[in-house]
């Protein structure tokens, strides 16, 4: 269902849960970050009714999850500062850069991918948090970026043809493997 070519190193999972305040961190700005992503798609490109309906509703979800992780940041007395940089989406943006295709279906398949590995590591601390309480959150939030994964990747089918959005998000998620693989493994969403 994902499409993503590599799974996240298992190492990642301890790493995650031994520093879950700069996971929460990085979560805040993630949330943040995909809702702006959204907002501004649907100003640039307000022509397309679908994409307005299905990311207004996306934006709306990104600032809930905005509200919750700043919560759970509060209970456990975390204070949220500015994001740092954010390699991995530059990564991503970057590895479209040599075969620049249409800007509207490359914004597309760069979340697709972004929310389909945001969505593999929320299962991860679905199954692996330390508390039932953590575990339940993380799993509702990967039922949330599976369903924002596959509204990217449908939205890039009906504009561009199912044959074109496929290789191109194919495309993509290659070199999303690449980077990963080569990535530090850190506290972090991405």
């Amino acid at each position: 269902m994902l499409s993503l070519e590599s799974s996240t190193d298992p190492r990642w999972v301890d790493v995650a849960l031994g520093n879950l305040d700069a996971v929460l961190h990085d979560h805040l700005h993630c949330e943040l970050k995909a809702a702006s992503n959204a907002t501004s798609l649907v100003a640039r490109y307000a022509m397309h009714p679908r994409l307005v309906e299905g990311l207004s509703e996306l934006a709306r979800e990104e600032l809930v999850h905005v509200q919750q992780v700043f919560a759970e940041m509060g209970r456990r007395g975390v204070g949220a500062r500015p994001p740092g940089e954010d390699g991995y989406a530059r990564a991503l943006r970057r590895a479209l850069d040599d075969k620049r295709g249409d800007p509207l279906l490359d914004r597309l398949t760069v979340a697709a991918v972004i929310e389909a590995r945001s969505c593999e590591r929320f299962q991860l601390l679905a199954t692996h948090a330390p508390t039932e309480a953590l575990r339940g959150w993380y799993h509702e939030l990967f039922v949330s970026e599976a369903r924002h994964h596959r509204l990217f990747a449908s939205l890039a089918e009906e504009l561009y043809g199912e044959a074109q959005a496929q290789a191109r998000l194919r495309a993509l998620a290659a070199r999303e493997a690449e980077i990963i693989a080569k990535a530090e493994i850190v506290a972090r969403i991405h």
